[in-house]
């Protein structure tokens, strides 16, 4: 059991800091629950990394690019990856005490209950761009279309991939390529306010908690979410990635409770046949991978920057790109390109027509609601 939640570690940290990289892409090895387990929970500690350093985001984690980026460019990069760190694994500590809560709510899902929510969602989207409505209408109804077209019309190996990857990465690397091309210091000794920390922590594990019992209510719509409630770039973060965490270990006890799948670990899982084990040894493990995840977290960071400052910022995002069309080409040939491209068009529409980035969200709403 050690050494598979070993491997397992080992193995998300690779796919955490690789850009394009999803955990999902190794779900499908035959292994054990333990290993699995471990790496889908340690990639969302760690996918942090690219996609605030480098702009390509992973489903989980696609709304907080552009915050994340916001601060790196102040030079408090890493402040977003020790905030990214501590929220996730407070994520794992408060799934505890909702536990009881969730085991009552997980039996009561309904597909109608799934629509409501998502017709909640639009209309906060519709509302809080209000001041640019045709601008907003445009956006959400080409993702919309983007996304329906995607999920419902085309059989591709990996569809999120090139979605988000397309919505929400591309087009922030892009940007970035306008600039002057040089990497900005960053503060070595990052401080982190434990108030809101705690407090919007516990706010992503009930909106984790929620999106792993809707299937379409993923973390990410659940991090739209909690725009409505916090006040400031950190906050938000601390939001979407323990909402991303609290997403991935609510999913796993959704299977082992009730044998639905949330997510693509849980997907791999049901394929093989794997029954897990008992939710408290789910725990045990995920507390014991959560710690080893922060530590090895915490001592990544200088490595990682010295790698990107080593190279021409310029040079290493054009690179990242290059590396991004290739490996759509890799998964989905010349349609999944064909995504991501789509995908990167509309998210760079939304950058120039000064719009929020979460309209794009309507790329798995809509499907949702004409379904």
């Amino acid at each position: 059991m050690l050494r598979e939640l070993l491997i397992g570690l080992f193995l998300g940290t690779f796919t955490g800091l690789t850009p394009g990289i999803h955990v999902n892409t190794l779900a499908g090895m035959e292994s054990s629950f333990y290993l699995l387990f471990a790496m889908g929970l340690t990639h969302t500690f760690l996918d942090a990394f690219p996609s605030t350093f480098l702009g390509v985001p992973d489903e989980g984690t696609a709304l907080g690019v552009l915050p994340a980026h916001r601060l790196v460019l102040a030079g408090k990069g890493l402040e977003v990856l020790r905030i990214a760190l501590l929220s996730s694994l407070l994520a794992v500590v408060f799934v505890i005490p909702f536990l009881p809560l969730y085991s009552r709510l997980v039996v009561l899902y309904s597909p109608t209950t799934g629509k409501v929510g998502v017709l909640f969602l639009l209309a906060f989207l519709l509302l809080s761009g209000r001041d640019k409505a045709p601008q907003v209408i445009l956006v959400i109804a080409l993702s919309g279309v983007l996304g329906w077209t995607v999920l419902n019309q085309m059989n591709l190996k990996e569809p999120f991939y090139h979605l988000f990857t397309g919505l929400f990465g591309i087009p922030v690397i892009i940007a970035s390529l306008q600039g002057k091309g040089t990497f900005p210091e960053q503060d070595k000794s990052p401080h982190v306010e434990w108030k809101p920390l705690i407090a919007f922590s516990i706010a992503g594990t009930v909106l984790g908690m929620v999106s792993s019992i809707l299937p379409a209510f993923t973390a990410s719509i659940g991090a739209t979410i909690a725009t409505l409630f916090s006040r400031d770039e950190r906050s938000f973060l601390a939001a979407v990635y323990s909402t991303n965490t609290s997403n991935f270990l609510f999913g796993i006890i959704n299977y082992s409770m009730t044998g639905r799948t949330r997510n693509g670990i849980a997907v791999a899982l049901s394929r093989s046949g794997t029954k897990p084990p008992e939710v408290t040894v789910i725990l045990l493990s995920a507390i014991l991978v959560g710690s080893i995840a922060v530590l090895l977290g915490s001592a990544l960071p200088k490595p990682y920057l010295g790698l990107i400052k080593a190279i021409n910022y310029r040079l290493l995002n054009a690179t990242v790109v290059l590396f991004l069309l290739c490996l759509s080409l890799y998964f989905d040939g010349l349609y999944g390109l064909w995504v991501l491209l789509t995908g990167a068009a509309i998210g760079y529409l939304t950058q120039e027509l000064g719009v929020r980035r979460t309209n794009c969200m309507a790329v798995l709403m809509i499907p949702i609601l004409i379904r």
